[in-house]
């Protein structure tokens, strides 16, 4: 080999030594800088878990009462709605006679027009 060339040769050896030694370190502080963030992130993780239970729990709390009072209003309108028809039954069959000139509003108007004649 000429001299010129075990030079290069020489050179082109130390250029791949310190290029390797440079992407080493760069891997094992990438590698280092990636387990740090990973670290972090999964105590992050469980931080934010441990906060959500709380505020899980909450609302679950919450639902439950909104689905009691929901509950309660249904029971309370299914009694009020029994009342009603007992009620509009019976005056249905109070009214009885005013059936025949076309229901119950019908009567009604006409009652009305009836006392408003005798007023004049």
């Amino acid at each position: 080999m000429t001299p010129v060339l075990e030079c290069i040769l020489a050179v082109f050896a130390i250029v791949l030594i310190v290029i390797s030694v440079i992407v080493t370190v760069f891997l094992v502080k990438f590698l280092k800088e990636t387990t740090l963030t990973m670290t972090s992130a999964r105590e992050l993780i469980n931080m934010t878990k441990e906060e959500v239970k709380p505020s899980l729990r909450s609302i679950s709390k919450i639902l439950a009462t909104v689905d009691n009072v929901s509950t309660a209003t249904n029971r309370q309108l299914d009694i009020v709605k029994k009342i009603l028809t007992t009620l509009l039954g019976a005056s249905c069959v109070a009214f009885g006679n005013v059936k025949d000139k076309g229901g119950f509003f019908s009567g009604l108007i006409s009652g009305f027009n009836f006392f408003r004649k005798k007023r004049r």
